[in-house]
């Protein structure tokens, strides 16, 4: 009979994901996520087979983390809000520049490696297609001006990742400041009345 396992996937991906956040993808060891989670480092290959299977194993269950974060709390405010504020709790974990940099260094794997390009790829449109679903949702609440959702919702997409970006290289206020500024701003001329943001004030006649 197997042995009950007394540290989960979960967290030993959560463990991953920060040593990466420390070090980088290229530093990250089998050694250094076994110490976060107590485990040897033989049992983690033994589990996975080494870091690279590890690490696609951990990018595998990504696209429907997404989805499942994108669809939290919609009934908390308007959709539109909702929108602006799920986008910005996603970014949370590279809310400091040094894990963002570390976080960063993925996407160059991603970018260059077949296997992990085609999750970073399922990810990006799982993310693109809820940002568009809660954007179906806005419209249908009376929140948005007559706009074609599929490019807003490039647009949005763009905007997320272009401002993690920018917020790296000039670290002006907290990221999720900076993020919540350059959203409303993508979003604030399709708004109508009902769908503004608290932070919304009409211009001075």
């Amino acid at each position: 009979m197997a042995r009950p396992r007394t540290v989960s996937d979960e967290e030993i991906f959560a463990a991953v994901t920060g040593v990466v956040g420390r070090v980088g993808p290229a530093r990250l060891t089998l050694a250094a996520v076994a110490r976060e989670v107590g485990l040897s480092p033989a049992t983690l290959v033994q589990r996975f087979g080494s870091k690279r299977a590890l690490l696609l194993e951990l990018r595998s269950g990504n696209a429907e983390q997404v989805r499942g974060h994108m669809r939290e709390s919609t009934a908390r405010a308007g959709f539109l809000d909702t929108l602006v504020g799920n986008l910005t709790a996603l970014a949370a974990p590279v809310a400091d520049p040094v894990a963002f940099s570390n976080h960063l260094a993925v996407l160059h794997q991603d970018l260059s490696d077949p296997e992990f390009h085609l999750q970073a790829r399922e990810y990006a449109q799982a993310m693109r297609e809820e940002i568009h679903d809660l954007l179906v949702s806005a419209a249908a609440a009376g929140e948005l001006r007559p706009v074609d959702l599929e490019q807003l919702a490039r647009t949005v997409e763009s905007v997320y990742n272009g401002a993690l970006i920018t917020w790296a290289v000039h670290r002006e206020d907290a990221l999720e400041t900076w993020l919540r500024r350059e959203l409303d701003a993508a979003l604030a001329p399709w708004r109508t009345g009902s769908g503004r943001h608290s932070g919304h004030h009409d211009p001075e006649p």
